[in-house]
């Protein structure tokens, strides 16, 4: 049986349709006896539904050439941190 804990961990792939169907059938299970779960997952597909409604803010290419630069500077021609000299 799921804990309300367990529904938390897993609302996300509940939501996405990612379970396998004996974990979606247990979570349906603990959703019928659990009106504080039914709730949260109501309201967790609300707001994955609004987010994915809404496209990233745009980002400046001088800021996106920054992080660029950050990234080399950190990391060696093999993709690796570089050793602290």
């Amino acid at each position: 049986m799921l804990k309300c804990r367990d529904i938390t961990l897993l609302a996300s792939d509940y939501v996405d349709g990612r379970l396998r169907w004996r974990k979606r059938f247990t979570l349906l299970v603990h959703l019928m006896m659990c009106p504080h779960c039914r709730r949260f997952i109501s309201q967790f597909r609300t707001v994955v539904r609004i987010i994915r409604g809404h496209a990233p803010p745009p980002v400046a290419p001088s800021v996106i050439n920054r992080f660029e630069m950050a990234i080399d500077d950190t990391l060696d021609h093999n993709g690796r941190p570089r050793a602290d000299e």
